[in-house]
């Protein structure tokens, strides 16, 4: 079977239960056109998320990619250096936290032990379809269920406008790849197959990584033959950093499977608190980390076995909530940040491609003119601005009207703060709220977005195996890509891929569309 599972905490103990993860009974209606055109958005955001880190991380240079340096703001430290100020300033726990690591990393160009960085991201989109068209369709369109003609015409003619980008901990992609198959299977030809688009998210991730493994193992081989001592061999394996007690460990597991089946290379799970007390360094000129791992022979726990990380990858790291010691001043979480960012391990994602996925650089890229400085083509350039919503700053310059707007129309608009994972951005009555009453720095931890208007679409969906909501749906697409790539070098790309897709479909009434968070259920498109 598809073994499609997700993990959720008791109310009573708070202990992990097994069951089977939400899902759509049946694929979602979802526009051809608009899947096409997010697919196509793939690469040129991967192009343009590097250029974007690049300004950061070579900011002390001018040869960086597509020129884009220091004199393409006037000011020092590189165009993302400059545009996350305001959210560093008003977010100084985390968004501030993550910036000075950056800074510590770029300040000395000659000390970084690694120039390769690997990114797995998700661009995620809504189909855009106000019900007002200026043609009078709006109260026919109100009328109609979401399964008539004129429902699934809104949603063939909807375009993809995104909602974020995720360069960090991007989940879910295991069981996407599970749950298209599940539809595939369900649908016994009742739909033309080439209306299911195959789903390869979990093979592609796999891939990615065994490529940044290939990739340390060969420099680790340069490396070996200049030097007159050999180093002890160690194991080189992914190292995923994830939550204590992670709820979402099936998907988890999911790749680290297909990595070992697929590709040969192990996988070892640690926590950030585990990466600070436990981990070293081989010595402190090339940083390789070296990590203790037990290994279970029969019924005894054998000494730990020493491995050495070639890849790190974030699954957890994303929100405050990840650095519970920073408050107390012990900041144990964020020394093993900072032990991970130092060391010769790729990380994926390095702390400069994190600071690219912060709303506040979406809602800079928006701005006009900022995106050409770093795309590759006009061509690219335009298909990109194409999908951007209504982004605007706040507490950055003067922001009394874009305020004044959003307090007399709440319902059109989002507000939403430089945080992961699900529940965190304000609707109407919380929005008006939070605006009245924060201060002008602390608006700048957020931005204001306009609110998507998804078409409607008719959809059955499944929590603990029975159906729990039966009517009117939207959905959300996220377009999985990877990429491995040299700072050092803009023309080395190792791997350069668009893998494939998650769809995540909730209730008209929910606002919210995080799956983890428990908003939205699983699902796959059914192009039309």
């Amino acid at each position: 079977g598809n073994n499609i599972y997700s993990a959720s905490r008791s109310i009573y103990n708070n202990a992990l239960l097994l069951e089977p993860a939400p899902i759509t009974l049946r694929p979602t209606p979802f526009s051809k056109q608009a899947y096409e055109q997010a697919l196509a958005m793939g690469l040129p955001f991967q192009h343009v998320v590097h250029a974007i880190a690049s300004s950061f991380y070579n900011n002390n240079t001018h040869d960086n990619i597509n020129a884009v340096n220091t004199t393409s703001t006037g000011q020092e430290g590189g165009w993302l250096s400059q545009a996350i100020q305001t959210a560093a300033m008003g977010d100084k726990e985390f968004t501030g936290r993550l910036v000075q690591l950056a800074q510590e990393v770029a300040a000395n160009p000659h000390d970084r032990a690694q120039t390769v960085t690997l990114g797995i991201l998700r661009s995620d989109y809504m189909m855009h379809s106000p019900e007002d068209n200026g043609d009078g369709a709006a109260a026919a369109s109100s009328s109609a269920s979401s399964s008539s003609p004129l429902s699934l015409d809104r949603v063939q003619t909807a375009i993809p406008l995104q909602v974020e980008l995720n360069t960090i901990a991007s989940s879910f992609g295991c069981l996407s790849t599970k749950i298209s198959k599940l539809h595939q299977v369900l649908n016994n030809n009742q739909t033309s197959p080439d209306r299911l688009p195959d789903n390869h998210v979990t093979d592609g991730l796999a891939s990615g990584l065994a490529a940044a493994i290939h990739e340390y193992t060969r420099q680790k081989a340069a490396q070996a033959q200049h030097e007159t001592t050999s180093n002890p061999t160690t194991p080189i394996v992914v190292v995923m950093v994830v939550q204590p007690g992670e709820a979402n460990s099936i998907d988890q597991r999911d790749l680290e499977f297909a990595l070992l089946e697929n590709h040969g290379v192990k996988m070892v799970r640690k926590t950030l608190y585990q990466l600070a007390t436990e981990s070293t360094y081989r010595n402190d000129e090339t940083k390789e980390l070296l990590l203790p791992v037990s290994v279970v022979m029969g019924q005894q726990e054998s000494s730990p076995l020493m491995v050495e990380a070639g890849v790190v990858y974030y699954r957890a790291g994303y929100t405050p909530n990840d650095y519970p010691s920073g408050s107390g001043g012990h900041d144990v979480e964020w020394t093993g940040r900072r032990t991970v960012e130092h060391s010769a391990a790729i990380k994926c994602p390095d702390v400069f491609y994190h600071l690219v996925g912060a709303k506040k650089i979406q809602q800079a890229l928006a701005e006009p003119g900022v995106l050409r400085q770093f795309c590759a083509s006009d061509e690219q350039e335009s298909l990109l601005q194409s999908c951007f919503a209504g982004l605007y700053a706040l507490g950055d310059g003067d922001d009394s009207l874009t305020i004044q707007k959003a307090l007399e129309h709440p319902d059109e608009y989002v507000l939403k703060p430089q945080r992961e994972g699900g529940g965190n951005n304000l609707y109407n009555d919380e929005l008006v709220r939070a605006l009245k009453h924060m201060s002008y720095q602390e608006r700048g931890a957020y931005i204001l977005m306009q609110k998507i208007v998804p078409p409607p679409t008719h959809g059955q969906l499944v929590r603990g195996g029975a159906i729990v909501y039966d009517g009117d749906c939207v959905c959300e697409l996220g377009i999985y890509s990877v990429t491995l790539r040299d700072y050092a070098d803009p023309t080395r790309i190792l791997q350069n891929d668009v893998v494939g897709h998650m769809l995540r479909t909730k209730s008209t009434a929910t606002d919210e569309g995080g799956v983890a968070a428990g908003y939205a259920f699983l699902s796959s498109p059914h192009l039309i």
